[in-house]
Formats: C-alpha cells, structure tokens, sequence
C-alpha cells in the first residue's frame, strides 16, 4: 500500500476532508499574501474575467503577444520535477474568444481540455468558442486574424474528441488541434468513480498533449481553477511516481501548494480535494499502462477524408494491443482497473468492428491478422466477449453537435429576453410625472420616495387643524 492511499484512508476514517481542506486554503492565504493581479484589475480588463474572484497573478499569468492590449485571463502552472508545463484559463466569454484562439495560436499549443459544459444548471459556463456543427465548420475571428476550421469529432464512451485546423489568416500556415470535452463533471464538485477521469488523462497523454516539440496543454473549465486544477494534480502526481525512486517523498499536499502559487484558488471544493486522492490511489495502481500511453503529437493531413483517417490509425495500432485483447482484458474488468488495452479496445477496435457486431464478417486480411496474433480465429462473439459495452462512434457526432447547438440556442434566447425586459423598463420610465397619464406613477411616488415628507405633511395640517380648532371653540366659550 502506497504512503498517498495510507494517507487517503486515514482522512477518510477520521472524517477530517474539511479540517485539511480549511487548512489548506488558510496556509495559501499566507504564502499568496505578497502576490499581485494588479493587470487583472486595470478599468480596461475588468470586463475580460468570467469571475471577479478569480484573477491570474502578474507573475505566472500568459500575456498575447500581438495586439493592443496582452491581457488574458490564463495562467502558467509548471511542475518542474515532473516536467509538467500546463496553461489554465478561464472559460472563454463572447468578447474573449479571438483572444482565446490568440493565445492557443501565439503559445503554440496543440490540445486543449474543456472541463465544462457551455450551459450548467441553467447558468452560462463557457461560450461557445469552437465550431459546434459539420455544416457550420468554421468560424473566423478577423480581430486576430485567426480561423478555426471543423475536422472531424468522434463520441468516446464518457468524453468527446474533436479535431479542428486552425489557420492565420495573415500567413495562411495552419496547424492542427485535438479538442477534448463533454465529460461528465459537475460544477463545484467531483465525478463519482475515478476511472473515466484517468481514462481521459491517458488518452490526452496518448494524443500528445505533452509533446515537447509543442507548446503546453491548455486546461479550462469555468473559472479556470476547480476541475482544471484538479486535472494537473492527479497528472502531475502520477507522472512524479512513475519516475521517481523514493515514491514516499512525493506530497499530494505539497504539489498542490506549489502549484497554488501559480493561479489561486486550484482546488475549489473538499469534493475536488477527495477526488484528487481517490484519482492518485487509483492511477497507481495502474501507473505504468498510463504512463506507456503517453505519445507525440501527430499532425494530421487535413486534405484526407475520414476514411483515410481512419487507414491511417489502423496502420499505427500495433499487435501488442490485439495481444493484451486476449491475454489481459478478463484481469483488466475484474479488478475495475483502467488500462491502456481498454482504452484501445474502445478507441481503436471497435472503429474497425460494424456497430452490430452479430453481423461482422473480417476481411481476409483482417481474419488473418488476428489469427496470427491470438493463435486462434476469432469470431463476432468472441469480440462481444472481450467488448462489454462498445461505445458508438461516427466521423461527425451529429447528436452532439446538435446538442452543443440547442444550448446555444437556449442561452442566447435568455439573454435576448433579458435585454427586451431592460429595454421595456426603459421605455415605461415616465418623462415627467406631471402628465395626465401618470397618476399610478405619481401615487406610487408619493408613496414611496416621498412618504415620509408626504407623512410629516399630513401630519402637521391635522395638528395644525386640531389647535386651530381647539383656539377657535375657546374663543366662542369666551363670549
């Protein structure tokens, strides 16, 4: 049993998630005292941050390289002993999506993870920054002179892949980019089991994302901080053990303050805290099949179709996973451990497999592949047996795009509304009260502005009326 998983049932035993979280966030408050975001609050940036509260330090925050103004809310946080090197924004807004692809284009990075949803229980997270539809494939920011161009998508069991080609309008060179989303993690708190979390940090490790070639990963959620920061903690802790040789000198702890000091605020909820040990313990145990799956980063040639795309994975899908098919996948299921021979099953096999897999008939050179791999033919059933629940994948993911539209849709229907209710209110504002039509208006502002003068009034004329009264009876006693 590893020091982290020891550690991790000691504070589960002794109920204390809130006692190491409110202790965590104190000794940041500390050790951040002397930190400055004097750039994110300049009058001219104000507008460009998602959150008042979550603001990039002057110190670590990525600055545009072109343009007027090289504000952006996005952060570097490195790990230098794992040699980790990430970029965590928030997610984009209307006026800053130019400036997102900006950035991806100037640092030259080549995958990006979103880690939320464009709409989250009714409330706006992330604009919708990318092209969300096939016939829609391409969206031109002319501000920076940038194009992002659709490629292709294809649906994973728990996450979206998505491929676009980004183009400087200016120079006409392009490059191509892997989009990660729609994974299920909800705002301010944690997934429930931890292998599709690993599974989508193995197959970012798998399409290069850290390829030393390119520029870093870019991370976003919401806010930049919660779900992202807890992507580079587990990462960057998993690729610490699977290099070092004292696995008792790595902190979970002291990563996470290291990396605090970076960009504020990593790490949002006690959930994510939990999460982020629950994920550690898992990885481990699974620590060299994630860290055998990390790859470079291949450019795609965006002048062949799907088809060809798809010759061209099978090409680079090597026997060694058709071995693990047969000789690891019944080991794999039983002890609910993730692997890289599940992840090639679902990937990769499946996509040469027909989605109905009682009607496949392999090719001869297929069957024969197989044969020579296993040692035996393998049938349609005996895919079923070693394919427990194959996931459905399609060049153009038309359910999804069509979703991601629909919530588009949605939001900016709310947001229209709202600016006709203000726009009503504006014109119901009466030019002056002294109208013929604005008695309502003039009773309720008798009413409410002036009601306490309006009740010293009256007041004063029924005392006033009262001794004048009283004066005048005593006058007539008199005579």
């Amino acid at each position: 049993m590893s020091h982290i998983e020891e550690e991790f049932l000691k504070i589960e035993k002794d109920h204390a998630w809130n006692t190491l979280f409110h202790k965590l966030e104190n000794d940041h408050v500390i050790k951040t005292s002397d930190k400055k975001n004097d750039i994110a609050l300049l009058n001219i940036n104000r507008g460009l941050n998602r959150f008042r509260d979550v603001l990039p330090y002057d110190d670590t925050r990525v600055c545009l390289t072109t343009g007027s103004n090289d504000y952006i809310n996005a952060s570097y946080v490195e790990v230098p002993v794992a040699n980790r090197k990430y970029i965590l924004t928030q997610g984009p807004l209307q006026a800053t999506s130019s400036h997102f692809w900006q950035m991806v284009w100037e640092q030259n990075s080549r995958v990006i993870v979103m880690l939320t949803g464009l709409i989250e229980k009714g409330c706006n997270k992330c604009w919708l920054y990318y092209p969300d539809y096939q016939y829609e494939s391409e969206i031109t920011f002319n501000d920076v002179d940038l194009k992002v161009t659709f490629v292709s998508d294809r649906q994973y069991r728990y996450y979206t892949q998505r491929k676009f080609e980004l183009i400087n309008l200016s120079t006409s060179e392009s490059r191509s980019i892997i989009h990660w989303s729609d994974f299920d993690w909800p705002d301010h708190g944690a997934p429930n089991n931890p292998e599709p979390f690993l599974q989508l940090i193995s197959d970012v490790r798998h399409c290069g994302a850290f390829d030393p070639r390119y520029g870093p990963l870019v991370l976003h959620c919401s806010a930049g901080i919660g779900r992202s920061g807890t992507f580079v903690l587990v990462d960057s802790i998993l690729k610490l053990l699977a290099h070092t040789q004292k696995p008792d000198d790595i902190s979970l702890i002291d990563v996470l303050a290291h990396i605090r000091t970076q960009r504020h605020g990593l790490i949002q909820t006690v959930e994510q805290l939990r999460f982020s040990y629950l994920a550690t313990v898992a990885g481990l145990k699974v620590l060299n099949e994630i860290e055998q799956h990390e790859k470079p980063f291949i450019e795609y040639d965006f002048n062949l179709s799907s088809e060809s795309e798809s010759d061209d994975d099978e090409k680079n899908f090597n026997s060694k996973n058709y071995q693990k098919v047969c000789g690891r996948q019944d080991n794999v299921m039983q002890n609910g451990r993730l692997s890289d021979t599940l992840e090639d099953i679902n990937c990769e096999l499946i996509k040469r497999v027909d989605s109905n897999l009682s009607s496949y008939q392999p090719s001869p050179k297929s069957a024969h592949r197989l044969q020579s791999l296993s040692g035996t033919q393998l049938s349609s059933e005996d895919l079923k047996e070693y394919i427990p629940s194959p996931p459905i994948i399609t060049p153009h993911d038309v359910e999804t795009s069509l979703r991601l539209r629909q919530e588009r849709l949605i939001r900016n229907e709310a947001i229209e509304k709202k600016v006709n209710e203000i726009k009503t209110k504006l014109q119901q504002q009466p030019s002056s009260i002294l109208t013929t039509n604005n008695e309502t208006s003039l009773f309720k502002l008798l009413t409410t502005q002036y009601r306490r003068p309006l009740f010293i009034g009256i007041l004063t004329l029924f005392t006033g009326s009262l001794m004048l009264y009283k004066y005048a009876f005593s006058n007539d006693r008199n005579h």
